[in-house]
């Protein structure tokens, strides 16, 4: 009797706590990550991913020019515009990716901006040994982006790292 017991304790620990095991995993999504050119090793971006209503949204918050990695600007002082966006906002001031909806193992069924064309994709996310992968996608076709945890010197100095629960989402008009 005291094995059955056992057993049915288990079994309920491994079937209840699945889910909070998939919610962790998920969640781990949340926070600072960093772009990276891949020829010269300077990071080109920092985006933070935030969760709002339990959709997923992602913002750059610092910008280096990609062929030098020299800093650009800060969402404390944005100044890159999106021409090809009607009302052309600052980038660093709206929403790259949003409404991601938690999945089993990924974040589903959101959209991306590329900034550079103007164009929105489907998009979905998801962490991926300590890395968080963006895929943006045309049907059946699409293309990852990694991303790496964030490090203090990702970071122009004096950079204050914004509470990524204040954050609202800005989904740019199209």
């Amino acid at each position: 009797m005291t094995k059955n017991k056992l057993l049915l304790v288990l079994f309920i620990i491994i079937v209840l706590g699945s889910p909070l095991l998939v919610a962790g995993e998920l969640l781990d999504a949340i926070g600072f990550w960093k772009s990276v050119d891949s020829k010269k090793g300077f990071t080109t971006s920092v985006i933070a991913v935030y969760e709002h209503n339990n959709l997923l949204y992602g913002r750059v918050v610092v910008g280096y020019d990609e062929k030098t990695g020299e800093l650009i600007d800060t969402m404390y002082n944005p100044n890159q515009q999106v021409h090809k966006l009607p009302e052309q906002p600052l980038l660093l001031t709206i929403d790259i990716f949003w409404n991601l909806q938690p999945g089993d193992t990924r974040w589903l069924g959101g959209r991306i901006l590329d900034p550079r064309s103007g164009r929105t994709y489907s998009c979905e996310c998801w962490v991926q040994d300590g890395d968080l992968i963006i895929r943006g996608k045309v049907g059946p076709f699409g293309m990852n982006n990694v991303f790496y945890k964030a490090q203090n010197h990702d970071f122009p100095y004096g950079f204050i790292l914004p509470d990524l629960q204040k954050f609202r989402p800005n989904i740019p008009e199209k």
